[in-house]
Order: C-alpha cells, then structure tokens, then sequence
C-alpha cells in the first residue's frame, strides 16, 4: 500500500487551480482505491467550521471524490488544522472518515509515523496559541454545531486571510528561525513517544530533517504550503519521497 500525505492547501473554491489539482489526484488514487491510503494533515480548506453546509457547496466534486475514494476501499484519515477544526460532525458522522484533533501514531509498513497538523510547533506565536485555545472551547463547538454555517463563513473568512497572511509572513521572513523550530519540536516529540518519522505542516515552509538518536535515525517532514507548490509526501516500501504533484500527474 502507497500512504500519501498532504496539508495547508487553504482551499477556497474547487475553481482554484490547486482545487483541480487535488481533484486529478484524487482521480488518480481513485483508479486503484484499495492500494492508496491518504492523510489530510489540516488547512485542507481555507476555513470549514461543523458540518459545513456553507462550505461544502465550493468544493462538492472534491467531497464527492474523497468519499467515492473512500466507499471503494481507500483509507482517508483527517487532521484538524487551524482553518478547519470541529468537523468531525461532516467527515466522521456523514462520511464515516476519522478526524483526528491532536498527534495521532500510525504503523506504516515498518515504521512508526506521528503525525499532526503542527500546532505546537512555534511556542512563542502566543496570539495564535490563544486563538487555538479559544476555539477549541466547548462552547464554540456548541456554537459551530447549531448556528448555521452562513453565520459562520464571513466570520472564518476574515479570520482565515488574517491567520494566513501572518504565516506566509512569518515563513518568508523568519525561513531559518522556522526550520529551527520545525526541528526542535521534532526533537521533542521524540523525547515524548519514540517514532520513526514526523510528519507536520502548518508552519508553511518545506523542510526535511534527519538526526541520530543511539542507532535509530529519525526523520522529520514538514509539508510547507501548496500556496508555495502543491507536494505531497510518498510513503511506499518504507522509501519516503517529495512528489510534486503537478508534475506527477502529467506522466
């Protein structure tokens, strides 16, 4: 089986360019669905709250082909991220696709993979740990399930070109500051759960990382943004690999 991993598309509209993109990869995985599993790291979308019914609408073909990816023996997996969190209540309960808030280990062939969105990855962006603790109140849960999406999508809208802009600001002035960070959090991480390989995203800058612990090597991905290049990471045989998904989906 091929474990492909994708995060931060920050989709608006299937219309996108990156929209079509995932649309043709998901045909692609679709044509042998029993030998593809795929994990959605978070920011798949630019902002989805609940269940979704004023977001859903933009990306329809999209949520068609995952679950028809799905329903014919794909495996999909869904990490929350930090523009679309609470959604547990469309791709759980109407797709029956497991949503995951926080790290998550898998068995993949003969490694032990962690993966997560990356929230925790900078400790001293304090404004966004704030607002990851705000909407992960219980009461905003409550509010995200029972007041209409239109409510909602304004609101996300505002708040996902403000988080967005401060990240590709960050990822474009502070590069090294951040692969330093993206690096020690793998470190970390680590020291919490041995694991063969980290995967995040969130951060928005591409890095892989390799270092010794005794005679076990670890290694560290982080998937950057598909704002950047839409890329995906391969997983096949235990051989890990940055595919440029444009590229690969010409051949």
């Amino acid at each position: 089986m091929t474990s492909w991993f994708v995060s931060d598309i920050h989709l608006k509209s299937i219309n996108e360019r990156n929209g079509q993109i995932l649309l043709r990869f998901l045909f692609f995985l679709s044509q042998n669905p029993k030998e593809h599993q795929l994990f959605l790291l978070g920011d798949i979308f630019d902002f989805w709250i609940s269940n979704g019914s004023a977001f859903s609408q933009y990306y329809q073909l999209l949520v068609d082909e995952i679950q028809k990816f799905s329903l014919a023996g794909g495996q999909v997996h869904y990490f929350e991220g930090n523009h679309d969190f609470h959604v547990d209540v469309f791709w759980t309960k109407k797709l029956n696709i497991p949503v995951y808030e926080n790290e998550f280990y898998f068995k993949i062939g003969q490694l032990t993979v962690r993966l997560e969105h990356g929230d925790f990855i900078n400790p001293d962006d304090l404004a966004y740990q704030k607002y990851r603790a705000f909407v992960r109140q219980p009461w905003v849960e409550f509010f995200g399930h029972y007041l209409p999406s239109w409510f909602w999508k304004p609101i996300g809208e505002r708040l996902s070109a403000k988080s967005r802009k401060r990240t590709g600001a960050y990822a474009q002035e502070n590069s090294e500051n951040g692969r330093t960070l993206i690096r020690a959090y793998a470190h970390k991480a680590y020291s919490e759960k041995p694991f063969d390989l980290i995967v995040t995203g969130h951060m928005h800058i591409q890095d892989e990382y390799e270092f010794k612990v005794g005679t076990a090597t670890v290694r560290s991905i982080n998937l950057g943004t598909w704002l950047e290049k839409p890329i995906a990471l391969k997983l096949k045989d235990d051989l890990i690999e940055i595919v440029d998904l444009e590229q690969f989906l010409k051949t």
